[in-house]
């Protein structure tokens, strides 16, 4: 096993790691911006379509177990028991 130093292994950890970093702070930007939609609405409850509900909850499925960790207008069980939220 060569143990030299390789910058091209450098390069992609720091491309990574820059990568992770944007990601992140694109998904606290889109947390605060549907808490704050989520603040302006009110107690007033998010009324969709069918297929705005099927493209939610299609990409929420594909997250699983972690999107339920947040706080969701849309689950996959709201669009096969046609629940309008």
């Amino acid at each position: 096993m060569n143990k030299a130093f390789n910058p091209f292994h450098f390069a992609l950890i720091a491309l990574a790691g820059w990568m992770n970093r944007r990601q992140y702070q694109l998904i606290e930007y889109l947390r605060e911006e549907s808490r704050v939609l989520r603040e302006q609405l009110g107690g007033q409850r998010v009324r969709f379509n069918d297929d705005q509900r099927r493209l939610f909850s299609v990409r929420a499925k594909a997250l699983g177990q972690r999107l339920r960790q947040e706080l969701s207008i849309v689950t996959w069980e709201s669009y096969w028991l046609g629940i309008s939220n």
